[in-house]
């Protein structure tokens, strides 16, 4: 579901948010395009790191959702990039390791939160609220270990 640099507009003339959603793997942009777009959002979707760096310099978002491990730019080298053009701009790592591993490798990487895959609809549906909604300073403790949503400090 990928659209153009035109905002649009809700009902009432309110702005739509804008999502840009990051992943090499088809069926997971599939996925959460669609919950996100049926949450109301406005829905652009990259599948490298390359491509999703060049759809958010041409465009604005309200958040960046973004895999974890992808050839050629990262996630993590990805959200570096855009907290340097757009410091205030949330960034979401989405990922299918290990937390371990993740956690490890995060150092330095300017991420807001981590979403640990399998996620459900109500996980994206808290983060989206966080992130765009309550726009929080991403400090704190992390949520339980159970919950695949981790706020970075």
């Amino acid at each position: 579901m990928q659209t153009g640099g035109m905002k649009k507009e809700g009902l009432a003339g309110r702005k739509i948010p804008r999502i840009l959603v990051v992943d090499d793997t088809k069926a997971i942009r599939d996925v959460l395009s669609k919950i996100l777009a049926f949450m109301g959002y406005e829905v652009v979707v990259a599948s490298s790191g390359n491509e999703g760096l060049n759809r958010f310099l041409k465009s604005s978002f309200e958040l960046v959702l973004t895999d974890f491990n992808m050839p050629g730019i990262d996630g993590c080298t990805l959200a570096l990039r855009i907290k340097d053009k757009s410091p205030n701009t949330p960034v979401v790592l989405i990922t299918g390791s290990e937390e371990e591993i993740v956690m490890e490798r995060l150092k330095g990487c300017r991420v807001d939160c981590v979403m640990f895959k399998p996620f459900q609809l109500e996980d994206i549906e808290e983060m989206v609220q966080r992130m765009i909604v309550e726009k929080p300073s991403c400090s704190g403790t992390p949520p339980m270990a159970e919950t695949p949503l981790y706020t970075l400090p």
